[in-house]
């Protein structure tokens, strides 16, 4: 019985990195964000000057001072999109933030689990970080064939 508790806690700790990539994937290309119209606001805006890198001999002044560029880059790009798109623009960025959140969740319990399962099955620790590279690949493999497949019978191809 412990052997199948742990083959479940492992797999639904799988499940829970891939659901929600899955999830995230399938939101965020359903959210109607006009990609092309915002990427072109780039162009039409000055970038804040850049920090010199003679900074990096006070390395937390150098940081802070990126920090403070970026957050000003951040506003003047913001500014610059009409309200509709800095709108569509803040969602997706919210949504791909929560969605990252709760895989990387899932990804730290799928690690304990899968590192619980292989001590219970007294396998080497080298499979655990097999597993550790392997079982993240499956999650995006799931992602990119579900969307190819999804593509396909919309487009007709199937």
């Amino acid at each position: 019985m412990e052997y199948l508790i742990a083959w479940c806690g492992f797999l639904g700790a799988w499940l829970l990195v891939a659901g929600p990539l899955y999830q995230a994937a399938l939101e965020l290309r359903a959210e109607d964000i006009e990609i092309e119209r915002i990427k072109s606001v780039k162009d039409s805006i000055t970038l804040p000057p850049a920090i010199s890198v003679w900074w990096w001999l006070l390395p937390p002044f150098k940081i802070s001072l990126e920090r403070k560029r970026s957050r000003l880059y951040r506003r003047i790009y913001i500014k610059a999109l009409t309200t509709e798109d800095a709108s569509a623009l803040v969602s997706f960025i919210s949504k791909a933030t929560a969605w990252m959140f709760v895989a990387t969740g899932g990804l730290l319990i799928a690690i304990k689990e899968t590192y619980e399962l292989i001590h219970i099955l007294e396998i080497p620790i080298a499979l655990f970080w097999i597993a550790i590279i392997i079982m993240p690949a499956f999650c995006i493999g799931n992602i990119i064939i579900r969307t190819a497949r999804s593509k396909k019978l919309l487009d007709g191809d199937l």
